[in-house]
């Protein structure tokens, strides 16, 4: 492999130090994973949520849903087998490229 000499003002040791680029290789998209949790209802509470005390709470709500939401999404994504993009494209050579690669069941989802 050739490298070339970019410091051309340069003298000694530092004069005579190879230039390597480095290679990139861009990582290849995965799965996107995402899920709806359990609407949260603010209609007709405009005045309630003006207390500091009130808006924490539900800020605190929504934010106890959405970390269910992520943990559950985190935990199928684990046990996903057509994570990889390889796997995927696999089945579907296998299967023809209109059909749908297999999700995780979402009639089991187990929101309160």
């Amino acid at each position: 492999m050739r490298t070339s000499h970019h410091r051309s003002d340069a003298v000694g040791e530092v004069a005579n130090q190879d230039v390597h680029l480095p290679i990139i290789l861009p990582k290849v998209p995965g799965r996107f994973y995402f899920l709806f949790g359990k609407p949260i209802e603010t209609e007709g509470r405009k005045q309630e949520l003006k207390s500091k005390e009130k808006g924490q709470q539900l800020y605190l709500e929504v934010k106890s849903e959405v970390e269910k939401c992520l943990a559950y999404l985190k935990e199928k994504r684990e046990s996903d087998p057509y994570r990889n993009i390889f796997a995927r494209l696999t089945y579907q050579a296998t299967h023809g490229f209109h059909s749908e690669v297999p999700t995780f069941d979402f009639t089991t989802i187990i929101l309160p």
